[in-house]
């Protein structure tokens, strides 16, 4: 066990796109999530679009088309790699306390009730962060936080593209602010203890924007596979 928990040991930083606001009454159109090691190197990456079993909803905003979304997976094909991918590891995401993680619970819980929502989930929101240690209430929408710190990218409102970048905001904010203030350590010994339920590690088969495994050519942030040094 103590050798699993070591190769768990991490982050995952997440992002979903969805067909509205609500996670009580909408659904998961595409999720990412972007597996990095402690010292900040990009491990894995898997990200899919999703049948929701309705209209995607803005695809002014995620791009995202009813076409895009036939026969590609549910959510409860890929819930048991999600899990997996989560179990053991820090959550990380902007806004991802009050929406991403609030969608994922809603759609384990649409998938197989309450046995299948994991609790006490330890996270960073590199948007709280921005606020209450960086002084940027008010502005610390992803793009602001990312011009804060002189990061860029093309793919906006794509749920891999925001994941990168999003582990790029948090690298870079854990290089300016320290692990002691973001309490890191105690976050990732939280972490060791949590296992999302149902979860297996048998890769699911899944569906990128043009039909194809969106990772298998990854695009990966210079801030990502330079790593950090060891805390």
């Amino acid at each position: 066990m103590k050798d699993e928990d070591a190769l768990r040991s991490g982050f995952a930083v997440i992002d979903v796109e969805t067909t509205g606001f609500s996670a009580s009454r909408d659904r998961i159109v595409e999720v990412a999530v972007v597996v990095i090691d402690p010292a900040g190197v990009e491990l894995e990456a898997f990200c899919t679009v999703l049948d929701p079993g309705c209209d995607p909803g803005p695809t002014h905003v995620h791009g995202i088309t009813a076409a895009m979304v036939v026969g590609a997976p549910t959510f409860g094909h890929i819930h048991p790699y999600l899990a997996d991918l989560l179990s053991g590891r820090v959550i990380v995401g902007h806004n991802v306390g009050r929406f991403d993680l609030g969608f994922l619970r809603a759609e384990c819980h649409r998938h197989g009730g309450d046995d299948l929502v994991a609790d006490d989930v330890p996270l960073v929101d590199t948007m709280t962060v921005a606020r209450d240690r960086l002084d940027l209430y008010g502005r610390a929408r992803l793009v602001e936080c990312c011009d804060y710190f002189g990061l860029s990218w093309d793919d906006h409102h794509s749920a891999l593209g925001d994941a990168r970048v999003t582990a790029a905001l948090f690298i870079a904010m854990r290089d300016r602010l320290g692990d002691d203030m973001l309490g890191i350590t105690e976050l990732l010994a939280r972490a060791q203890g949590v296992r999302w339920p149902g979860a297996a590690s048998v890769r699911p088969t899944i569906r990128g924007r043009q039909g194809s495994d969106p990772t298998e050519v990854p695009v990966v942030s210079p801030r990502l596979s330079t790593g950090r040094n060891p805390r």
